[in-house]
């Protein structure tokens, strides 16, 4: 087609030019060829510069990556419509197998909308089944139904999730994070507990014999081996092992540093605090801690 159009276009360009030589009588014979030059051209030249000229400049130009759409479906969610909005979910995700926005926003109407968890956990298990999402987004979808099996009051339902997600990703984030909530479930501690500070420790160890990544526990078991129970060891022990487990957040890290600084402070040690505050600022000179830990240092030097 375009080899026609070449060939064409050159024969009308010489009878064109041809033309314009023969003087005022031939100017009138080029308007012919010239027309019909223009009709070839002119269409694909506007196209070019309306379309793909400004899609190159623009950085586009490509083909545009097709996504499914869940506004129709949220809208009808907001009307009260859940059905429908469930079965405008499902028609996307014939056309996109397997989208996770599409699969969580179905789950969610199924749950908080039609109070259907049964049906609700399966498409999140369904989720969780399908290998080509990454672990973030099925510890997110793990997660949800988590916090709906608390909601129902299904603790043991609760416990095998997050005991699934945990162990499915170990030594990562998601086995930290799972860990912190399980603790948390059937058991909670505060050094300050009136009891004896003996029968504190006790329950602690037992705790972190089942659940040794439950930083909250180790955290106040160190607390009371220095405050209460005379073993300043013993919590130094413990911090240590705090800091030696990954994925600690650093709010806490700090909060542990300041807290150890306090503890050489008490045992006459404005080196160690010292050495404590200054590791704060090594570990994170762009966040406010750093701040902190610089005017806390000032004031121990001024001691």
């Amino acid at each position: 087609m375009i080899a026609w159009k070449l060939g064409i276009s050159v024969l009308l360009l010489i009878i064109f030019v041809a033309s314009l030589s023969m003087g005022p009588i031939g100017m009138l014979f080029s308007i012919l060829p010239g027309m019909l030059l223009g009709l070839l051209w002119i269409a694909p030249l506007l196209g070019f510069i309306s379309g793909g000229a400004i899609n190159s400049l623009l950085g586009g130009g490509g083909e545009v990556e097709a996504k499914p759409l869940y506004s129709v479906a949220e809208a009808k969610r907001r009307q009260g419509k859940p059905i429908l909005a469930i079965e405008l979910i499902e028609e996307e995700l014939v056309k996109f197998p397997c989208d996770f926005e599409g699969q969580m926003l179905k789950a969610q109407i199924q749950m908080e909308s039609m109070g259907d968890f049964h049906s609700a956990e399966g498409t999140i298990l369904c989720i969780a089944a399908q290998p080509q999402h990454e672990p973030g987004k099925i510890a997110t979808a793990l997660n949800q139904l988590a916090d709906w099996q608390k909601k129902r009051g299904d603790g043991e339902g609760m416990k095998l999730t997050l005991a699934g997600l945990r162990d499915r990703y170990p030594d990562t984030a998601i086995e930290f994070s799972c860990a912190q909530r399980l603790a948390r479930l059937d058991f909670s501690v505060d050094s300050n507990d009136p009891r004896d500070a003996s029968e504190i420790v006790s329950e602690c160890l037992k705790q972190l014999a089942e659940h040794p990544l439950d930083s909250h526990t180790r955290e106040q078991l160190a607390r009371v081996y220095f405050s209460r129970y005379g073993k300043p060891d013993l919590a130094w022990e413990e911090m240590n092992k705090l800091f030696a487990i990954p994925f600690q957040k650093s709010r806490d890290l700090t909060r542990w540093l300041n807290l150890m600084a306090d503890w050489h402070l008490e045992k006459n040690n404005p080196v160690g605090a010292r050495e404590c505050l200054k590791q704060i600022m090594s570990r994170f000179p762009d966040l406010p801690y750093c701040v902190q830990a610089q005017e806390r240092l000032t004031r121990i030097k001024d001691l």
